[in-house]
């Protein structure tokens, strides 16, 4: 009877090793600009014998919870950074599979001025609205010398800048509205992404990010399928020359593929 038992319970390890390894139809959960990315790989990933469905969701902090709960399999889109502070502020479970795929930028743009020297007093300067793409937009106002941030504040916030000697107004919003604000504020911090899905050069800024070359963006899973075949058999697929192209015709001069 024992020796039964131990049978079943292998035999049951085993359909589940088994179903885990050899899922068939991936669910991929993301925006209307990360659909550019499935769009791309779905027919190299589909070729290796899967079936993939893409689900459309209208913001990252969404695309990350249903990637947490298990309602997709993977989401898209979202950088590595911005998936730790899900993590830590919300007790999620997820982690980036590697090989990564590519990184993007953050840009200050304006449509009233050319240069930084234009941007007068009191302007008002638009920032995203979440912890880690907020450090990035502050910093990148600090290099130009248009504020200054407490030192001793690793990840700071608008409350950490010290010194605002043009006393800009920094209004912080989600970062999917950030380009929309240009056509009524003096300028913003936006992605790349967001600028060419406006139909706006990303190659136009006044000053860019040197961060986010160390912010990798790819394919987001639950910590338990890290290591699956279906998972890493899709982050393999950005290293294909024509996935990369296809993204790169949709959104030139957005993305930087990494080639290790």
């Amino acid at each position: 009877m024992r020796i039964f038992k131990g049978i079943l319970l292998l035999l049951a390890f085993l359909l589940i090793a088994c179903s885990n390894e050899d899922k068939k139809v991936i669910k991929v959960g993301g925006t209307v600009i990360s659909k550019v990315t499935y769009d791309a790989i779905k027919p190299v990933f589909e070729s290796k014998g899967y079936k993939s469905e893409f689900i459309l969701l209208d913001a990252n902090p969404v695309c990350l919870e249903a990637c947490n709960s298990e309602e997709v399999d993977i989401s898209l889109g979202q950088h590595k950074k911005f998936i730790e502070n899900y993590n830590t502020s919300k007790g999620g479970d997820l982690v980036m599979v590697k090989p990564y795929g590519y990184y993007t930028g953050i840009g200050l743009y304006s449509l009233k001025y050319k240069n930084i020297e234009e941007i007068p007093q009191n302007a008002r300067i638009v920032i995203m609205n979440d912890a880690m793409n907020m450090q990035i937009a502050l910093r990148i106002l600090e290099n130009i010398g248009l504020i200054k941030l407490n030192e001793n504040v690793k990840n700071p916030t608008i409350i950490d800048i010290v010194q605002n000697p043009k006393n800009i107004q920094i209004i912080d919003l989600d970062q999917a509205q950030t380009v929309k604000a240009l056509d009524e504020l003096d300028a913003a911090c936006v992605f790349f992404t967001h600028m060419s899905n406006a139909k706006k050069d990303p190659k136009s800024y006044l000053a860019r990010d040197n961060e986010m070359i160390n912010v990798p963006m790819g394919v987001i899973v639950k910590a338990k399928n890290e290591n699956a075949k279906w998972a890493i058999d899709f982050a393999n697929s950005f290293k294909d020359k024509g996935v990369q192209d296809k993204i790169n015709a949709a959104f030139p001069g957005v993305f930087e593929f990494y080639k290790d």
